[in-house]
């Protein structure tokens, strides 16, 4: 081989193991950044009649404990077994895939797992990804795969799915104010139903057999919003692009249902009502209930009358709060000043001697955005977390 043959030779040779690495190589994080997939927890009572019948015929005197609305109208079903001919044990959980008319994809049977028997494989990724997340619930499902819900740092919901050996295969991230895509901040201009695209009405028809559209709107930035209600009497709100490509879909006025057991508010853990006495001096705790998770929401109007929902995990701890009728809306909550939780007070007297405090705000992801003017006279708006970490600063 001459001297350009070997040059050529080498030249080739780094291409090839350049392809390698970058076509080898993927990083937990990246995997973790790449899954934009959300769903929201719906009624059964949203679940298009192919499906209920399917469930009520397939699992006779089972009971459908939890229903997931992906944003891409696909549903995942949790459908506890009754003890007989289909489950020896009452615990076992059937999880079933539908797509968006209702057709069977795929089932897997769900064990509980205790959290301390799970893989380290899966504990690791967990801990170098969500840092700060507690797992809340697990479960083994069919083939030796799993199933695992917790709550991120920053209080959000995310389920797992781990293969048998603790591989990161997916993530889906609860959306509490539904699948939408975007804010209605903006102008809205009503559409008449006989003025929709017809790839919007043929989408609807075909996917949505018997549905009725009930209203639309057009977004500022194009979109549309599509209100329809389905034959099974569930009010869904069909996002389109501009152009009439589906976007998502997300429930109107079912996404409250968490599949929640009421609790008497003299039940609640000590470390909650703890928490809202000294969060909270002067409000009154209007309801609770417990998640399917085991983990509470709890309804409160504090002194100034302001309504919030907190959310604590099994065990007491607080994860997030927010505006109790915040279904569907991206806008924040004005929160009288002496109800600010006292890390925030702490931090501005410590860090803006002689600072006012002049508004504050609860977000619905549950932080705060809270304007003082300095002593200087300088106006900034301070952001914290759900807890009362200081976040971030800017000038007014």
């Amino acid at each position: 081989m001459n001297t350009i043959q070997k040059a050529l030779f080498t030249v080739v040779l780094s291409l090839v193991l350049f392809s390698c690495t970058n076509n080898d190589s993927v990083s937990p994080a990246a995997q973790t950044s790449a899954v934009a997939s959300t769903y929201e927890v719906v009624s059964a009572a949203a679940l298009p009649s192919t499906i209920s019948t399917y469930i009520a015929s397939k699992y006779a005197g089972s009971t459908t404990t939890e229903v997931n609305l992906n944003a891409d109208g696909t549903y995942v079903a949790y459908v506890t077994l009754a003890p007989g001919a289909t489950a020896k044990m009452s615990n076992v959980i059937a999880k079933l895939n539908f797509t968006a008319r209702g057709i069977l994809v795929s089932t897997k049977t769900e064990t509980p797992v205790a959290v301390s028997d799970l893989l380290p494989a899966i504990k690791t990724y967990i801990s170098v990804n969500y840092a700060g997340a507690t797992i809340n619930v697990a479960h083994s499902e069919t083939g030796g795969s799993f199933d695992v819900l917790i709550t991120a740092a920053d209080g959000s919901k995310i389920k797992l799915d781990f293969t048998a050996d603790g591989t990161f295969e997916s993530a889906r991230v609860f959306r509490i104010n539904g699948n939408h895509k975007h804010n209605h901040a903006g102008i809205q201009t009503p559409v008449a139903i006989a003025d929709l695209v017809a790839s919007i009405t043929t989408y609807i028809t075909t996917t949505y057999a018997g549905a009725t559209i009930t209203s639309a709107h057009k977004e500022s930035d194009g979109s549309f919003d599509v209100f329809i209600t389905t034959a099974a009497g569930a009010n869904l709100n069909l996002n389109f692009s501009a152009t009439g490509e589906f976007v998502s879909v997300s429930s109107n006025g079912n996404n409250d249902s968490n599949h929640e057991t009421p609790v008497d508010v003299a039940d609640l853990l000590a470390e909650i009502t703890t928490y809202i006495t000294t969060n909270y001096a002067g409000a009154t705790i209007t309801s609770a209930e417990k998640d399917w998770n085991g983990g509470f929401e709890v309804h409160i109007n504090t002194a100034a009358g302001v309504r919030l929902e907190l959310n604590f995990t099994s065990t007491g701890t607080f994860v997030v709060g927010s505006d109790s009728n915040n279904n569907h809306m991206s806008g924040t909550v004005s929160v009288i000043i002496q109800d600010l939780i006292n890390n925030i007070k702490t931090y501005i007297t410590n860090n803006y001697a002689g600072a006012t405090i002049k508004e504050a705000h609860l977000e619905s992801d549950g932080s705060y955005d809270v304007t003082i003017t300095t002593a200087a006279g300088i106006k900034l708006k301070l952001n914290f977390s759900a807890t009362g970490v200081f976040v971030s600063v800017k000038t007014v």
